[in-house]
This record gives structure tokens, sequence and C-alpha cells, in this order.
């Protein structure tokens, strides 16, 4: 098996564990807690916080993980006719970029509440 092959097992995991870790979160099945979830002074201030935030952060992790899976079977489809190298930073552009959109929608979402 090979490098290429193995990358991307991992980042077809990496992509459905984000979504798996983001359908508890949109459905409110993560209680307040030290472990899971947007954990930031302001969504332990309420539970009403709490809620609201984690469900928008679970969305936007839902559409980031699809990104990845998505982005990850398409790469596979044109690999043979890329460089290593420019594989290697769609890869990381496809982990980095949705996961900081995430963090920075929630943060504003966050300040609205």
């Amino acid at each position: 098996m090979g490098v290429e092959i193995i990358i991307e097992i991992l980042l077809l995991m990496v992509g459905l564990l984000e979504i798996g870790l983001s359908i508890p979160l949109i459905l409110e099945k993560v209680p307040p807690n030290p472990w899971y979830g947007f954990r930031v002074k302001k969504t332990f201030s309420s539970e009403e916080i709490w809620y609201k935030a984690n469900r928008y952060l679970g969305r936007d992790l839902l559409v980031a993980g699809l990104i990845l899976v998505i982005g990850v079977l398409m790469l596979s489809m044109f690999a043979g006719r890329l460089s290593n190298y420019t594989i290697i930073w769609i890869c990381v552009a496809l982990v980095i970029i949705p996961l900081l959109i995430v963090g920075i929608r929630g943060f504003l979402y966050l300040n609205k509440l």
C-alpha cells in the first residue's frame, strides 16, 4: 500500500470523525462539559448559550467534514496528474482552511449571543 493511499485513508477518517463529532452537537445531545464541544468561558455561562453555540458550530463542523471527504475523493481521481508537492498542499488546505472557518464563524456567532 502506497503512502498516498494511507494519507487518503487517514484524511477520509478525519473527515468522517468531524462528521461524527458534529452530529451530537447539532442534535444538542452534548451537555456542558470540559472535554467535548465549544468550550470557552461564554459557552459555560449558560446552558442556552452552550447549546446554541454548539449547534451552530456543529453544523459548520459537519460541512467541514463533508468538504474534506469530498475533497479527498476528488483528489484521488486527479492525483496521477498532480505533483506530490501539490497534493500535500491541497491536503493541508482541505484540513486547515475549513476548520479555521469553523472557528472564526463560531466565535463571530458567539459574540452575537
